[in-house]
């Protein structure tokens, strides 16, 4: 297993792609975080000035936790999903390029489990895109607090919940299996990233359109599941389960996709 690991870890550090998709992501969502703390500061000084004329809203707008991990995520509706859609980028086309170009032959031809190939192989990403997406929480968090107010930032910092910490990480290794295993299942790259891209943000989405039964609908949906165990989903959807029921969900449908795409590649030729 050490030298299957050895061998995927190279695969991905020896390819331009994962550099510049980590690269990306990096840029992408500490800037996004920046700007989302910018806004957020103008939204409360927008609050502030409209209370002194009384015109005064619900309650201000005070920002917590799960505000540092909207730069990752894609902070909504600015950029939807942008985050972890190029961590499902990377990991698809770790096994697509490998069907691409037939090299995948030679890899299971070394290692005839093929079962254990692709699971090292989404090991290796989960786990590199998992430690980068936790590092890249914590910064966006000192970020906010370097930026963001006193006052909106009341309900920042590690003394508040910390579930969104650890659930971007846990979240991003899930979507690496299941990316993998969708790349194992259709074995094209255009294929495989198109679904990836279209499910979480555009399928599930839509669904929103067709009223009380869209919504009724939504709460079973995968993505809208996992989005809320990190608290970013809506909360006024009529949940059957809490939180972590949602990961439990989300966690299930990745196991199947994943349990196809082992059948699959083990009945099919390479």
């Amino acid at each position: 297993m050490t030298s299957i690991l050895t061998a995927e870890r190279i695969k991905l550090t020896s390819t331009r792609s994962p550099l510049w998709c980590a690269i990306l992501m990096v840029v992408t969502a500490l800037g996004l975080t920046a700007l989302f703390g910018l806004l957020a500061n103008f939204a409360f000084r927008t609050y502030t000035t409209n209370a002194t004329h009384g015109h005064v809203d619900a309650e201000p707008p005070y920002l917590h936790n799960d505000a540092a991990v909207l730069g990752i995520m894609g902070a909504p509706p600015i950029f939807p999903g942008f985050g972890y859609i190029l961590v499902m980028i990377v990991a698809a086309l770790a096994v697509t390029s490998e069907y691409r170009f037939g090299t995948i032959k030679a890899t299971f031809l070394a290692t005839p489990n093929r079962a254990l190939v692709l699971t090292a192989k989404a090991a290796v990403v989960a786990l590199g895109a998992a430690v980068l997406s936790a590092l890249l929480a914590f910064v966006s968090l000192g970020i906010l607090l370097a930026i963001v107010d006193h006052e909106p930032a009341r309900d920042l910092g590690l003394g508040h919940d910390l579930r969104v910490f650890y659930g971007v990480p846990i979240f991003v290794a899930l979507v690496v299996f299941l990316s993998v295993a969708v790349g194992t299942l259709l074995r094209q790259s255009a294929g495989a990233i198109s679904l990836l891209i279209v499910w979480p943000l555009l399928l599930e989405p839509i669904v929103q359109a067709f009223g009380t039964w869209g919504r009724r609908v939504e709460v079973f949906m995968p993505f809208e599941n996992a989005l809320r165990f990190l608290g970013l989903a809506d909360r006024n959807l009529p949940w059957h389960w809490n939180q972590w029921w949602c990961l439990v969900y989300f966690a299930a449908f990745v196991a199947i996709v994943w349990a196809a795409a082992m059948y699959v590649v083990r009945r099919r030729d390479a």
